[in-house]
């Protein structure tokens, strides 16, 4: 299915790509100009303002493989951004394959697909009761029991709901806060499930990582209390060896923690060359602990090694009906079943399914 041009498409892409840095844009930014790289980076906290692409700093492709793509299910109204259903935006994976993608727009709500991509229903709306949502939520997580949990950043909670989307209860982190927290609320922003069914919620505003248990119970924060342990904290992922991975979104790197969160090492910086990022959007893990981020500035994807050692980028998929296209606008990646890749690209409204034909 293509996408039809209505004029709000375009004007609703640009207030997508605005809410989704939104929380990134609470801290100010003092830059100095980097030669080498050629765009603008933060001396200390390597954060970017104003960075532009440089064109010079591209690599070879990594070998990718079409799998398919996925579009949302449209209402069929005129509220709808297009006639594909809106903006997929986040992505996780049940126990049967099943793919639950967070779409945002006019309509916040989750969609539900089949491992082929076939829709199957759709689940939350708008409203002020409980188990509604509100006008913004973001990421999304799904336990052993299927249970899905999503981030509702204005209700700053987490609302979870069985496989089929019925509602079952909320929770939030304002337990973890200390008089030290200059944000005396929270933002929870993005989560993530271990394989013990422990629950880690980022909370941008105040830079920190909550860990609850699976009844949404607070249990400490992620590294100790310290304010700003994970400073403009974002996507949280887990590799087989126990290592939690935090996305730092202004200061473009990723975070690597042991399980108790202490810092091991840091990926990325601010800049457009080989293992530096303009605007980090997202973060995956595969089976053999392969590291692949998403760069919505760039349209690129990095892929590192268990110790962050570059191994190569992938910026354009093959597609044997259309020819060979870069991918745009990337807010998010997954890694599901069979380290298939689920990429999300905004401007095209749609989820990309990609295999990396690396051994």
């Amino acid at each position: 299915m293509k996408n039809v041009y209505h004029p709000l498409n375009h004007a609703f892409l640009f207030f997508m790509l605005a809410a989704f840095f939104l929380l990134f844009s609470s801290y100010s930014v003092r830059a100095q100009s980097d030669p080498n790289a050629g765009v603008q980076v933060q001396s200390d906290s390597n954060t970017a303002t104003q960075a532009q692409p440089d064109p010079n700093a591209v690599t070879a492709n990594r070998p990718v493989e079409l799998v398919s793509r996925i579009y949302g299910s449209s209402r069929n109204t005129i509220l709808d951004t297009d006639d594909v259903g809106g903006t997929p935006v986040f992505i996780a994976q049940n126990s049967k394959g099943n793919l639950y993608i967070v779409y945002s727009g006019q309509q916040e709500e989750v969609q539900v697909f089949n491992p082929e991509g076939k829709f199957l229903f759709r689940f939350g709306a708008k409203g002020d009761t409980e188990q509604a949502f509100s006008s913004y939520i973001c990421g999304l997580a799904i336990n052993s029991r299927d249970e899905v949990y999503v981030c509702d950043v204005l209700k700053k909670k987490i609302l979870v709901f069985d496989p089929k989307g019925n509602f079952k209860f909320s929770f939030s982190s304002i337990q973890g806060l200390t008089k030290e927290d200059k944000k005396q609320d929270t933002t929870p922003s993005h989560i993530a499930i271990d394989g013990q069914d422990m629950v880690y919620i980022s909370d941008t505003g105040n830079g920190h990582v909550w860990v609850h248990d699976t009844r949404g119970k607070y249990l400490f924060p992620l590294g100790g209390p310290e304010q700003g342990k994970f400073p403009t904290a974002g996507q949280i992922r887990f590799d087989n060896k126990g290592r939690i991975y935090v996305i730092e979104g202004l200061a473009n790197r990723i975070q690597v923690c042991d399980p108790k969160g202490t810092s091991l090492f840091i990926i990325g910086k601010t800049g457009s060359r080989v293992g530096q990022f303009l605007r980090i959007s997202g973060l995956a893990i595969d089976s053999q602990t392969r590291i692949y981020a998403s760069d919505i500035v760039l349209s690129v994807v990095q892929v590192f090694d268990s110790q962050g050692e570059f191994l190569g980028v992938i910026k354009q998929v093959p597609d044997k009906k259309e020819g060979d296209q870069k991918l745009k606008g990337l807010a998010h990646i997954f890694i599901g079943h069979n380290d298939l890749i689920y990429i999300t690209e905004l401007p095209f409204h749609r989820v990309t399914l990609i295999r990396d034909k690396n051994k």
